[in-house]
């Protein structure tokens, strides 16, 4: 599908002359942490595929940001309310989404397709294009998306970018693609699936950390340790800060609030913002109770819904950790959910 190989400074001009039309996102090292996060690009904006760590916050988070205004409402003279959705359809390209990131859309792709359909994720979603690359090492020690089954993965993009023989071979896989890679400098690929098995030969084996069991496996352990020592041992670690939901790009719980209007009253807002399990509060309901007390409940909860819960929901997507290893990196006392899916398969074969 008019696959072609070319320079990464040929991509890098790409993309930058993209952004007349559209927002076009990359990741960009920040000067004052260090940290990688998807900016816009400027006509000076570093460019470098090879180069950059996993971004501080996943690549979904673009489609559901962390405070999101769902509508206006208003009364009317007839006694009832007036609601005015805010659905927002900025065309945009995230170029450098690493396959495991990918992954993590095309799963949210489905929780938000799924029974009524999420008009602001899809509104979104629906205007952006994605272009992905192909990793060729682990980026970062603790990556293990390979244990995973991320990192191949390639549904949900427009382009995928791979890095063969010190050149990059773009893919488009949609129309879409198509159309947006017909000014990028190259010449024409007409055997791309061989330099993709060039590339995948290439890479080290075994690629970054390996999980002790299949993400089946795990799930399977998980139902069958409820009350395992790790979620204790966790529990006692963890300060509940909810740092491990908020990276993670695959966790998509939220909370609504109203903002009035001080200038109209009766007027305002609906926002969403984001919660989490790891939260002190998330469980509490109506009343102050509180279904999930016990913070080691909390853990188990967690890695529950990554391994086990939702391969039930969405049997063919399999385990909904995608193995990027955010949720570790970021977490304050050190709890990483590796350890603790491998902690479980090992208390299940005692």
């Amino acid at each position: 599908m008019n696959a072609r190989l070319c320079t990464e400074d040929a991509v890098a001009a790409w993309l930058r002359a993209l952004t007349p039309a559209q927002e076009v996102l990359f990741p960009e090292r920040s000067p004052q942490d260090g940290a990688f996060r998807f900016e816009p690009v400027r006509p000076t904006s570093p460019i470098s595929f090879a180069g950059y760590l996993p971004t501080q916050l996943p690549p979904a988070k673009v489609f559901a940001p962390a405070r999101d205004p769902l509508f206006a409402f208003r009364p009317t003279p007839d006694g009832s309310f007036e609601v005015e959705p805010h659905l927002d359809t900025t065309a945009r390209v995230i170029a450098g989404v690493r396959p495991c990131d990918l992954k993590a859309i095309h799963l949210m792709d489905g929780v938000n397709a799924e029974g009524q359909e999420d008009p602001h994720y899809f509104a979104r979603r629906r205007a952006a294009l994605l272009v992905s690359y192909a990793c060729p090492t682990p980026c970062d020690e603790r990556c293990f998306c390979a244990s995973t089954g991320s990192l191949d993965h390639r549904q949900g993009a427009d382009v995928v970018l791979t890095p063969v023989d010190g050149e990059l071979l773009a893919e488009p896989l949609t129309d879409a693609g198509v159309a947006l890679i017909s000014t990028l400098d190259g010449h024409a690929c007409d055997d791309p699936a061989s330099l993709v098995q060039r590339h995948r030969d290439a890479r080290p084996a075994p690629f970054g950390r390996q999980l002790d069991a299949s993400p089946a496996a795990i799930g399977q352990a998980l139902a069958r340790t409820w009350d395992a020592q790790v979620w204790l041992k966790n529990a006692e670690a963890c300060f509940t800060c909810g740092t491990c939901v908020v990276v993670c790009p695959t966790c998509y719980c939220f909370d609504t609030e109203d903002e009035a209007s001080l200038s109209e009253p009766g007027s305002g807002t609906r926002y969403r913002s984001w919660d989490g399990c790891l939260l002190q509060d998330f469980a509490v309901v109506a009343g102050g109770h509180d279904f999930r007390k016990s913070l080691a409940g909390k853990h188990r909860h967690r890695v529950k819904r990554k391994f086990e819960y939702h391969n039930g929901r969405f049997p063919e997507d399999g385990a909904f950790c995608v193995g990027c290893g955010r949720c570790g990196a970021q977490c304050t006392a050190g709890i990483d959910i590796f350890h603790m899916a491998n902690d479980v398969v090992a208390e299940e074969a005692k």
